[in-house]
């Protein structure tokens, strides 16, 4: 017994230890808040509006897709080098360019989504509603523009414990104030008022926040810097490193939005509501992984820097751990599923339940690649994971609308997921395996 707790105690003085814990109370937090909000949500809607609500919020992601070009990626790796150098004047360009980029494309691409929004969703599910709404969303994105930098900003100097309580107020208040409008009976409107009022709330704290930050630290611009800045920052450097990183985010964000997306195309909003119930409640165990990805991008760089032997440890210790967790921690969820769904969303949403038994193997799968894409990075393989993100992509779209026509919809959906997540994270292992023992002999 003594000797654990010496273990835990020599573990606790690791600032990646530390730094992780800190992360998974803030998201055992918001995972709280997520369930509370969407079990409100779920019973106040309805299977149908519910389903609505994730439309929304698919159609608007999608969007937000073709706005995001890596300036958050980009900033979060290289802030963290140059803040280590103290070197303030890269400091600078990095934060120039991140505001630069921003606003070029929200003025841009960003507008024309905005504009057209109502036009595609009529389109695709015949309900311009559905973009009217999403229009609130992407707007509401677009102007977190600053609270993503305060974020940034941070993580980079390892303001980890302030990084948390920012978090877990903007999303408590991302959550409350849509619950507010919903239970008040201002339905899917009410939802998204909220959502962007929460945004506009924070858009004037991160801005008063970061100025107190940057005053505090010398190394950091102040926003009149970073303006002054503009004319003058060269944004290729910065753009071609990011936008390879965006184009891999972006991928699979594509690949997690597109279910949901082609289900809302063929199946009535109500059998999107019962799949969107099911995937949001057999990833709950996940929420602990979440932390433990966000510190591998900046623990496997250092793990680098130590040779490869140390990085390829770390690597697949950690996604061996991480697939184990997840595995131990799905499994009670699937055996109370029947009972809990029940309890908290209600018997209109017993559909749910059988999905839940298939999408524990997505869940599980996850678990295992949770260090993927900190990996990529780290070895600079950018390309060849944008390759198997488009492949996938591709392979699930196409087997999605040609088993459509066969099966129904919800069914095509879930085992399309399934069957793709455990071909490509077996691929993934098997290319990044063979790159590090090039290492290796190199």
């Amino acid at each position: 017994m003594n000797q654990l707790i010496e273990k835990i105690k020599r573990l606790w003085k690791k600032a990646f230890i530390r730094d992780v814990a800190v992360l998974q109370t803030q998201a055992i937090a918001s995972t709280l808040l997520s369930i509370v909000a969407s079990v409100v949500f779920a019973r106040v809607l309805g299977p149908e509006k519910y389903g609505a609500y994730s439309l929304i919020f698919a159609f608007a992601g999608l969007l937000g897709i073709f706005i995001n070009v890596g300036i958050s990626q980009a900033s979060l790796t290289l802030l963290p080098e140059a803040y280590a150098k103290k070197d303030k004047e890269e400091i600078k360009n990095i934060s120039t360019y991140f505001f630069k980029i921003g606003f070029l494309m929200a003025g841009t691409v960003g507008l024309i989504s905005i504009i057209f929004a109502p036009l595609i969703s009529d389109f695709f599910y015949h309900d311009s509603q559905i973009g009217s709404l999403a229009r609130w969303i992407l707007l509401a994105n677009i102007i977190t523009l600053s609270f993503v930098f305060l974020c940034t900003c941070l993580q980079a100097i390892r303001k980890i414990k302030y990084l948390a309580a920012v978090e877990v107020i903007n999303n408590s208040s991302q959550k409350i104030l849509p619950i507010i409008f919903v239970v008040f009976g201002f339905g899917l409107a009410g939802l998204v008022w909220g959502y962007f009022l929460n945004a506009l709330l924070f858009l004037i704290f991160s801005v008063f926040a970061y100025s107190i930050l940057a005053k505090g630290n010398s190394c950091l611009a102040g926003f009149k810097e970073i303006i002054g800045n503009f004319e003058k920052i060269k944004l290729k450097k910065y753009f071609n490193f990011g936008f390879l990183i965006a184009v891999d985010k972006n991928l699979g964000s594509l690949m997690s939005l597109l279910p949901i997306f082609l289900l809302g195309v063929f199946a009535p909003a109500q059998e999107v509501g019962f799949f969107k119930i099911a995937l949001a409640y057999i990833t709950i165990p996940n929420f602990l992984l979440g932390p433990i990805s966000r510190i591998l991008n900046v623990q496997l760089p250092k793990s680098k820097t130590c040779g490869f032997d140390l990085l390829k440890k770390h690597f697949f210790q950690t996604s061996l751990y991480g697939g184990l967790i997840s595995a131990f921690l799905v499994i009670p969820f699937i055996i109370l599923a029947p009972w809990l769904i029940k309890l908290f969303y209600g018997s209109a949403y017993q559909a749910s339940v059988n999905l839940v038994y298939y999408l524990a193997i997505l869940s599980v799968c996850s678990g295992f690649g949770i260090g993927l894409g900190s990996l990529y990075m780290t070895l600079n393989k950018m390309k060849i994971s944008i390759i198997l993100n488009i492949c996938q992509t591709i392979s699930m779209a196409l087997l999605i609308l040609f088993l459509v026509k066969i099966y129904s919809p919800l069914i095509t959906v879930v085992w399309v997921l399934i069957i793709s997540g455990i071909l490509f994270l077996a691929l993934n292992f098997y290319i990044l395996k063979n790159i590090l023992k090039k290492y290796e002999k190199g």
